[in-house]
């Protein structure tokens, strides 16, 4: 499974929730074949989600949720995000180093972004979901 770094990302767009619905369309970026992310039906509307299931937009039609996908579905990634820590039991603001569909490398951060040397740590969330990973 190829991992994704968040250096070739920029800003984000929008927040949402994760879903975990197998029934995901890829969006692949035709150029240069890299993911961009997943669209889903959900009821009647659509929805666009990250690598994860991390739902970050919705729209009423699947071309919508497409186009969605392309021009953010990357830039969502970037920012300040917060895990929640279960041996701390608090949640902590981070950064996205890698990601996987089931798997997102983090490094906590301060609540500006930075990464200081003496509170800085790399953190593995499995099977990320609103109780381990959300958009800050």
């Amino acid at each position: 499974m190829r991992s994704i770094s968040t250096e070739q990302f920029y800003r984000p767009m929008a927040v949402g929730r994760y879903n975990s619905d197998v029934t995901r369309i890829p969006i692949i970026r035709e150029d240069d074949g890299v993911l961009l992310g997943y669209i889903d039906r959900a009821g009647e509307n659509w929805q666009a989600e990250t690598h994860f299931g991390y739902v970050f937009a919705r729209s009423d039609s699947q071309a919508a949720a497409e186009e969605v996908v392309r021009s953010q579905g990357l830039a969502v990634m970037q920012g300040l995000w917060r895990y929640y820590d279960k041996k701390d039991e608090q949640w902590y603001p981070c950064v996205i180093k890698e990601m996987f569909e089931h798997k997102v490398i983090v490094i906590r951060t301060n609540d500006m972004g930075y990464q200081d040397p003496d509170t800085a740590k790399r953190v593995t969330i499995l099977n990320p979901s609103e109780t381990s990973l959300v958009k800050d």
